[in-house]
């Protein structure tokens, strides 16, 4: 061997050597900081039952801010260990306020909302479980240092007017401005950095991909979204008139209006008080000899049941998609996985005393191929356990996210939830005018005539575009039958309201989607009324997704890490990541449009 080669393998050697030492470096600083988060999180879970003692008091004003971001499934996440930030969900308000109504140790309710992440529909059922509340003759009150500023005040009112009382801090605003949906169309922007977009529909309303085909609003999708428009705004003006004793076209004269001084909006009957809120709790504690206390921390006095006979509630949350679940708390993305689901059916099986179960959905839909399994899943689940199976729809319900309902005994909406969307999409980004832009020159070879049709570097050709709408049609046509069957509706009917149309729950029970209205309390005493469950025995809930280990939940956070370098580094680059993440959708998606609807 030359020395010349002698001297390249000694270089190599010593090469290898410092990799693999950087590696190991990495790699023992990559454990450091996992055990480092292990360690924080453990001493926070520690430190927080510490020395703290809560006591419920004999007599209680129950105290509850809006503002608190609640979705259906609670937060959690290694990130919610170590900052001790509370995982409270949407059903756990609604389990608080249904039982403070029949707690005799709980005076009054008093809130507060100012910019609350609330959907309407949501708030259409708070407001439902505030008037009964009041019902058992307790009162309930709420606060606000200002209903939108310059407006979008327009659902914390709404939510406000189920109030015995709205007081509002003096130099405060009324913005019950109204109600507005936006869409964004991005199709010259595409056109410009050489993307262009391929995609079809079942049918003319099925615009979930308008935004990046169309450069404006179609009349299609213009007569949708002013119907669902017209059909929210209605039920709120209609239901605000009612709590407050204002005439409809005097509320409308008012919304026109607004934004209102405090002063003006007290005159007209729209609050009751102008105060600031220490002086009002002070005044509201010596009135009801009773000490304010935290919904939050009410719930810790909720014994759970250990009855044998249980029920069941399985969430649904996010946009529907194969594989499992995910949340990313860096970006707040959820994804409602088809394994997950099926995963949390299989689970439920195994529990040998299940009475009922009870589905919540809040989605827009998602892959096609991925809700139509969890919809047969559900429909076996059923078939197997003999029992009933209800689903209570929140804020969306729509498309994919309505198709996994169908197998269900009962459907519940809320007036304002958002269904229907019973269409399907497909296609692809066709980037050659991008790749033309950046020096980029793909060549390949392919076998079989098709094999390119989903190859994002060349258009459909004639024949692909034959293929992919026959496949389209294939799959519209399977959605709209197996909804047609389930709900009992013709085929001729069936296309009055699929389609791609977009429904608010009031409509969706005229055309026959849903059974009835009602939101989480009105799906559980369905439920129980349709089962065996002997309801003067102890019912247990098992509520799903179970909280995660802090396997998952290292594991959750680090997956999620990536994900928002990976973003970075496409805002970096100039492409934006959420623009990407949709132009991705290949083969058949069940989605509705990505409207942004201001309240």
């Amino acid at each position: 061997m030359s020395k010349i080669t002698s001297s390249l393998y000694k270089l190599k050697d010593k090469t290898s050597l410092k990799l693999l030492l950087k590696s190991l470096i990495w790699a023992f600083a990559l454990l450091g900081v996992l055990f480092i988060l292990l360690f924080i999180a453990l001493l926070g879970l520690v430190n927080s039952n510490i020395g703290k003692t809560i006591t419920l008091p004999e007599r209680a004003i129950l105290q509850i801010d809006f503002d608190t971001p609640l979705a259906e499934v609670a937060s959690d996440s290694l990130l919610n260990d170590l900052t001790g930030e509370s995982t409270v969900s949407f059903y756990d308000l609604v389990k608080a306020i249904s039982m403070a109504a029949e707690d005799d140790g709980i005076k009054a309710i008093f809130a507060r909302v100012g910019q609350s992440d609330l959907s309407l529909s949501q708030i259409e059922e708070l407001r439902d479980l505030i008037f009964h509340f009041r019902q058992t003759g307790k009162k309930a009150y709420i606060f606000s240092e200002s209903f939108g500023a310059f407006g979008g005040g327009m659902s914390e009112y709404y939510l406000a007017s189920a109030f015995d009382e709205i007081i509002l801090q003096p130099g405060g605003d009324l913005g019950i401005t109204g109600i507005s949906i936006e869409m964004p169309f991005m199709r010259k922007l595409l056109n410009r950095i050489g993307i262009k977009p391929e995609f079809y529909a079942r049918y003319e309303y099925k615009n979930a991909f308008s935004s990046f085909t169309d450069e404006k609003m179609s009349q299609s999708l213009r007569q949708e979204l002013d119907k669902l428009g017209s059909s929210l705004f209605s039920k709120m003006v209609a239901d605000i008139s009612a709590s407050r004793g204002i005439k409809e076209q005097k509320l409308l004269e008012l919304i026109d209006q607004a934004p209102l001084s405090a002063q003006d909006s007290l005159a007209q009957g729209l609050v009751d008080e102008l105060a600031y809120s220490d002086n009002l709790l002070r005044r509201l504690k010596t009135d009801y000899d009773a000490e304010p206390f935290d919904w939050r921390d009410y719930l810790l006095f909720f014994m759970p049941q250990d009855g044998k006979q249980t029920l069941g509630i399985l969430t649904v949350t996010g946009e529907i998609s194969s594989g499992p679940s995910v949340f990313d708390p860096l970006q707040g993305a959820v994804v409602a996985g088809a394994e997950s689901f099926v995963s949390a059916l299989n689970e439920l099986s195994e529990i040998k005393d299940l009475k009922a179960l009870v589905v919540r959905i809040d989605s827009p839909g998602g892959s096609y191929l991925a809700a139509d399994y969890m919809r047969q899943a559900l429909a076996d689940f059923k078939s197997e356990k003999q029992i009933p199976v209800v689903v209570s729809m929140s804020s969306y319900a729509a498309s994919g996210g309505y198709f996994i309902a169908l197998p269900a005994d009962v459907i519940f909406a809320q007036d304002l939830s958002i269904t229907g969307s019973i269409g399907v999409l497909g296609g692809k980004p066709v980037l050659s005018g991008l790749w033309q832009k950046l020096d980029i020159n793909w060549q390949g070879v392919s076998f079989g005539r098709n094999a390119d049709i989903m190859s994002i570097n060349q258009a459909f050709s004639a024949s692909e575009q034959t293929i992919f709408n026959r496949s389209l049609d294939n799959v519209y046509q399977d959605f709209v039958a197996k909804t047609s069957s389930a709900r009992h509706i013709s085929l001729q009917d069936m296309d009055k309201v699929a389609r791609g149309r977009i429904w608010s729950g009031e409509q969706a029970k005229a055309n026959g989607l849903i059974d009835a209205i009602g939101g989480y309390n009105e799906a559980i005493s369905k439920a129980i009324e349709l089962s065996s469950i002997d309801p003067d025995k102890p019912l247990k809930v098992e509520f799903y997704p179970h909280p995660k280990s802090m396997q998952e939940k290292i594991s959750e956070l680090l997956s999620s890490g990536s994900y928002a370098i990976i973003g970075k580094l496409k805002t970096q680059i100039g492409l934006d990541k959420d623009l990407l993440n949709v132009l991705q959708r290949l083969k058949y998606d069940a989605v509705m449009p990505p409207v942004l609807i201001q309240y």
